[in-house]
């Protein structure tokens, strides 16, 4: 007869409990992308840049260009949208779908930059990319133009 250690109830409880926090922490690990790939101030990547431009329906008037002053920011409406226009200069406008592409809450004209009010993100609105997460997308850009006295979007 050989004389084999007999398994106790604490060395098979510390058995299990490793196995089990290993287990854990592979799946958490294989969850984890590390660095926010959305925040450059966390050393990640910078997010994704907008897809081009759709060329959506017909152009809607959403608001007086004199109402967008250069630099600046303004929400509005197109076809039922509701959309987030900047000036950078003179003779240009941008607009972006104001709705956040983390949570799905509305985000608002702040300056140069978008900020959803529900979790923080913030977007630059000179190209709809993410500045700050937990957005990871940027937001979705529509075609834009400066007619005549009046800013329209195609959505």
């Amino acid at each position: 007869m050989s004389a084999e250690p007999s398994l106790t109830r604490r060395s098979v409880l510390r058995a299990s409990t490793a196995a089990t926090g290993a287990a854990c922490a592979l799946a958490l690990a294989g969850c984890s992308g590390g660095a926010p790939a959305d925040s450059k101030e966390a050393g990640g990547a910078a997010s994704p840049s907008p897809s081009a431009v759709p060329s959506g329906g017909a152009p809607v008037r959403v608001g007086k260009v004199t109402d967008v002053p250069v630099g600046q920011s303004a929400t509005g409406t197109a076809n039922g949208v509701n959309v987030l226009v900047f000036r950078p200069d003179a003779k240009t406008v941008l607009a972006y779908n104001a709705k956040c592409t983390h949570a799905g809450c509305a985000v608002g004209a702040q300056g140069a930059q978008f900020v959803c009010p529900c979790h923080g993100s913030t977007f630059n609105a000179s190209d709809g990319t993410v500045v700050v997460g937990p957005a990871k997308q940027p937001l979705e850009r529509y075609a834009a133009a400066i007619d005549g006295d009046w800013i329209t979007v195609s959505v």
